[in-house]
C-alpha cells in the first residue's frame, strides 16, 4: 500500500469516527464521499446531489421551501463559503432534524473547484428550545398586557359606579384582583425559569401535614365539586415549603380539570410508600400521545390542546424542579385512553424517637 492510499484510509477512518454527517460532491453532483453518520441519517444508497435533495427533502429552518440554487451544497459548488445555514432535513426513517450547516468548495491545482464538502450539526434541541422561548415571549407581551389593559378598564369602572350600583362595583373588584392574579402567576413562572437556569431552586422546609396541603388546594379550584380525594389515615407528615407544594399542586390540580372529560372527576389520593409520601392526580380525558411524554417537562412546551387554554407551558417544568428540589420527583406514571396519572413525591418525615 503505498503512503498516499495509507494517508487516505486513515483519513477515511477518521472522518467515519465522527458523530456529525459529512459528505463530500464532485462538481458534477457525484457522492464523491459519505462519512457513517451521513450515511446512517441519509442512507447508504445515496450516490448523488440529487439523490441527497429527494431523501432529504431539504428546507428552511422555519419550514419554508428553499430553491436548489439556495442548498449550501450547491453554493459551495458555485465558489461561495456558506457557514452556519440552518436547514430542517428528513432522515431516511422520516424523521426529521434541524442540522446547522457549513460548505466549502475543494479546488484542484489549477484553482478550478472539483468538489464541496458539506459538515452537519445536529441543533434540532436548540432550536425548539429556541422556537419556545419566541413563543413564550410573544405570548408573555400579549398575556402581561391583557391583564393590565383589563385591570385599568374595571378600576375606572368601578369608581364611577361604586356609590351607585356596590354590587357592580364589587364584581368589577374581583375582576381586578382576578386579572392581577393571573399576573402575578405568569410573572412568578417567568422568574422561577430564570432562577432555575442558573441552577438555584430556592425552597424553605418546615413540618408540615401535605394531606392538609392537598386538601387545601383542592378546595382552591374553582371547580372543586369535581375532584375527589382518598387520604388514608396518619399520611402526610413531611417537611416541606408550603407555597412551593401549593404551586406544584394547584398546577397538577389545574391541568388534570382542563384535560378531564365533561362529567367526569379528577381523582386525587395519597399514599405513603417506604420513605415517601406520593400524591397521584388522574384525570379522565384523552390520554397523552406517545411524541408528547418525551417533551411533558421540558420548558415551554405546550400539546395542542394545551395551548388553547393559555398558559406559558413552564408549569410541569417548574413542579419538577420543585419536587427534587425537595428530594422528590414529579412523573407521568400512565397514560391511556380515558386515563391519565401524575405523581408527585417527597420525602417523608423521619418518626421521632422516644
Amino acid at each position: 500500500m503505498s503512503g498516499l492510499e495509507s494517508e487516505r484510509l486513515s483519513l477515511t477512518e477518521l472522518l467515519d469516527t465522527l458523530p456529525v454527517p459529512v459528505i463530500v460532491y464532485a462538481a458534477d453532483g457525484r457522492v464523491l464521499y459519505s462519512n457513517q453518520a451521513r450515511r446512517e441519517f441519509a442512507g447508504g444508497d445515496v450516490e448523488t446531489l440529487d439523490a441527497a435533495i429527494a431523501r432529504t427533502s431539504p428546507r428552511r429552518e422555519d419550514g419554508e421551501d428553499m430553491t436548489r440554487d439556495e442548498l449550501p451544497a450547491l453554493r459551495a459548488l458555485r465558489g461561495e463559503l456558506v457557514r452556519g445555514e440552518r436547514l430542517r432535513l428528513r432522515a431516511k426513517d422520516g424523521h426529521v432534524e434541524v442540522l446547522l450547516c457549513n460548505a466549502s468548495p475543494l479546488r484542484d491545482a489549477d484553482g478550478k473547484i472539483a468538489a464541496a464538502v458539506v459538515v452537519f450539526h445536529d441543533i434540532t434541541d436548540m432550536s425548539e428550545l429556541e422556537r419556545r422561548r419566541r413563543d413564550l415571549f410573544a405570548m408573555a407581551s400579549h398575556d402581561l398586557r391583557t391583564p393590565l389593559t383589563t385591570i385599568l378598564a374595571v378600576a375606572q369602572l368601578a369608581r364611577r359606579i361604586v356609590s351607585k350600583e356596590p354590587d357592580r362595583a364589587a364584581k368589577a373588584l374581583d375582576d381586578i384582583e382576578r386579572e392581577a392574579k393571573r399576573m402575578i402567576r405568569l410573572v412568578r413562572d417567568l422568574l422561577d425559569v430564570a432562577r432555575f437556569e442558573t441552577g438555584v431552586v430556592p425552597v424553605e422546609l418546615a413540618d408540615g401535614d401535605l394531606a392538609d396541603a392537598v386538601r387545601n388546594a383542592v378546595e382552591r379550584q374553582p371547580e372543586k365539586v369535581r375532584f375527589t380525594v382518598s387520604v388514608p389515615a396518619g399520611v402526610g407528615s413531611a417537611r416541606f415549603d408550603a407555597d412551593r407544594v401549593d404551586q406544584v399542586l394547584d398546577n397538577l390540580l389545574a391541568n388534570a380539570i382542563k384535560h378531564t372529560a365533561p362529567g367526569t372527576t379528577v381523582d386525587v389520593r395519597i399514599a405513603q410508600e417506604k420513605d415517601e409520601i406520593i400524591v397521584t392526580v388522574t384525570d379522565h380525558g384523552d390520554g397523552v400521545g406517545p411524541e408528547e411524554r418525551a417533551k411533558l417537562f421540558t420548558p415551554f412546551f405546550q400539546t395542542p390542546r394545551s395551548r388553547s387554554f393559555g398558559g406559558t407551558g413552564l408549569g410541569l417544568h417548574i413542579s419538577k424542579r420543585i419536587a427534587q428540589a425537595h428530594g422528590g420527583q414529579l412523573w407521568l406514571e400512565e397514560t391511556v385512553p380515558g386515563k391519565t396519572t401524575f405523581a408527585f413525591s417527597l420525602p417523608r418525615k423521619p418518626a421521632a424517637r422516644g
